[in-house]
């Protein structure tokens, strides 16, 4: 079965692209990071429901550790589907842009432009971050430094930066190729 993003063209997975080690290596323990984090906050779900329910005895400091992990599998997930371009995004392009060097243009320039988006985020992220770690802001229950939950941030944004730096320059590569090529032709 084909899948066709929207530029019209049948994805790819990273393991047939022309990824690098680095991005495969990075993938992987993404992928890995997002299992056990969904796990680790299932079963702190369960136990939660347990506790409040079936013991009548609420212990918050479980729930603020959800909270946690829920932020971390999250932003980790974001750095994942950043890496393989597998994120929801929508559109007709192909259907109003026929020429495959113009398709290439606005991929690079959509690239960048969530690459700038990113950086800045990252920016205001890593800011805070220094700002709650110099305060020495703890959690309410576990006494847990706020920056752990703020680290998420700065780690997501971070992989997405590497990887939007990454797509960015074969998005380059592939439009100098398809430009030597259609020289190569006339």
């Amino acid at each position: 079965m084909k899948i066709i993003n929207i530029w019209g063209e049948v994805s790819v997975t990273l393991e047939t692209s022309e990824a690098t080690g680095l991005e495969r290596a990075l993938v992987l323990v993404l992928k890995s990071s997002m299992i056990l984090f969904a796990i680790a906050l299932a079963v702190l779900m369960f136990v939660t429901v347990v506790m409040r329910y079936g013991l009548s005895n609420p212990f918050l400091a479980i729930e603020e550790a959800a909270i946690l992990l829920g932020i971390w599998l999250y932003f980790v997930s974001a750095g994942y589907v950043t890496g393989t371009r597998s994120h929801i995004c929508g559109g007709a392009l192909h259907l109003v842009v026929k020429q495959k060097k113009s398709r290439n243009y606005v991929r690079l320039m959509t690239t960048l432009i969530c690459l700038g988006v990113t950086v800045v985020a990252l920016w205001y992220a890593t800011k805070y971050g220094w700002f709650t770690f110099d305060k020495g802001r703890k959690s309410t229950y576990l006494q847990w430094p706020r920056a752990l939950w703020v680290a998420s941030m700065v780690f997501g944004f971070g992989v997405m930066t590497l990887f939007l730096i990454f797509q960015s320059i074969r998005d380059f590569k592939i439009i100098r190729n398809f430009s030597n090529t259609a020289q190569g032709e006339i």
